[in-house]
This record gives C-alpha cells, sequence and structure tokens, in this order.
C-alpha cells in the first residue's frame, strides 16, 4: 500500500493536518468541527461493544476532542488521537489512537470505524495507516494492539496484518458488570516493512500458508 506525510487537504478543515493517507482513506488531526460525526460514531453501542468503554456521551466525546486539540498543541505529545477519513470528500469514518511509550513502543488503543466501513478491507487500510505512522512519523521498533477475546474481526485483522498473537492478559479491565480477558498482538518494524507493500488479498494469502503450516511430504514410491 502507498502512503506518504502531507501537510494539507484542501477539502478538510485548514486546522486539520492529514498525517498518513493511503488508497481510499487517510488519518488526521481533528478538528473542533468534528465532534457531531465523533459523537454519531462513539456513541453507538454497536459500534463501541468491544472496547472498554462501552458507547461514549456528547459530553464524553467533546472533552475527548479537547484532549485531542491540547494534544496537538504539544510538542511533547505521546498521544495521537486521530480521525479516520475517506480520501475522496473527507468525511470522516472513524477514529484511531495511539500512543507512544518507552522503549521504542507504540500502542495502538483502538481503530474505530463506521458500520459500513467495519470490514477486513477497511480494517486493513486503517491498520497499515497506523503502522506506517508508528514506524515512518514516529520511528519506532514496535506496535501492539489489544482486543477482548471475544473480537473474532479485530483478531483476524490483526493477524492479516502481520502482527503476532502474543498471549493473554487476564481481567484487563471492567465493563457491564464483569471483567474482560484481552488478547495482545505486537508487529516489529522489520516484519512491517517486508510486508508493507501487500495488498489485502496477498496478506490473507500469506496468513492462510502459515495457518496451515509445512506440509507433510509424500512418501517415496517405488
Amino acid at each position: 500500500m502507498s502512503t506518504a506525510l502531507l501537510s494539507s487537504a484542501a477539502s478538510l478543515p485548514p486546522t486539520a493536518r492529514v498525517v498518513r493517507e493511503g488508497a481510499t482513506l487517510a488519518l488526521r488531526e481533528f478538528a473542533s468541527s468534528d465532534a457531531d460525526a465523533l459523537a454519531e460514531i462513539l456513541g453507538n453501542p454497536h459500534v463501541m461493544r468491544h472496547t472498554s468503554s462501552g458507547a461514549m456521551s456528547y459530553e464524553a466525546v467533546v472533552d475527548l476532542m479537547r484532549e485531542a486539540e491540547a494534544d496537538q498543541a504539544d510538542p511533547a505529545r505521546t498521544q495521537h488521537r486521530l480521525a479516520v477519513v475517506q480520501r475522496e470528500g473527507g468525511s470522516l469514518v472513524g477514529t484511531v489512537t495511539v500512543e507512544r511509550e518507552r522503549y521504542s513502543s507504540v500502542y495502538c488503543h483502538s481503530i474505530i470505524l463506521r458500520p459500513h466501513l467495519a470490514n477486513l478491507s477497511a480494517g486493513y487500510e486503517a491498520s497499515q495507516l497506523v503502522a506506517g505512522l508508528a514506524f515512518d512519523e514516529l520511528g519506532v521498533h514496535r506496535l501492539w494492539f489489544m482486543t477482548a477475546v471475544d473480537n473474532l474481526a479485530a483478531q483476524r485483522l490483526f493477524l492479516t496484518s502481520g502482527s503476532t498473537h502474543d498471549g493473554k492478559v487476564r481481567e484487563l479491565y471492567f465493563r457491564d458488570g464483569r471483567w474482560w480477558d484481552c488478547y495482545m498482538f505486537t508487529i516489529l518494524e522489520h516484519e512491517w516493512r517486508t510486508r508493507a507493500h501487500l495488498t489485502l488479498r496477498d496478506a490473507l494469502a500469506l496468513l492462510r500458508r502459515k495457518e496451515q503450516g509445512p506440509q507433510p511430504l509424500a512418501p517415496a514410491t517405488a
């Protein structure tokens, strides 16, 4: 997938710097005018069913927007709360949050997309944009993700994107009257660079071969 670092886009607010661009989606900074569109996404119980927060109120989304704008003004920022937008038209269709940590690592808190884009194709492109941000722009060595153990779609996405399943974190967060376990997935810079050019079809084919494992040799015939 081809990506590029950009400084602006004609269809976007002048303060909304585009950070990373893919074939159909882009990552950009939030602008205050995004609050309504973001609240529609983050306030949807179905969209947020696998997150630690669950559906968010409009007031909580406004607070999140304020935090995002404060992060943008901080030269030592570690949090990057970004909008996922469609390249054509600039419509806001989701959000990602990444946090730079110690030891040259970035944690991707979430990749959240509108229901009509909650598919492997859009998720794969978004995950590649996040990886490009982590490894190219932030220059780290390691990118990792967490997902609830019942979020099979996210697990498939991370494996397709080349991440390794590194284990389970037990009872990580409390929501809806119970504790939730999560799985951890990690990809390293050199692993991503060897496959950053792969299309979704190529990535799926590679994953299928990996899952099938080495094929036994046929017995020799006389």
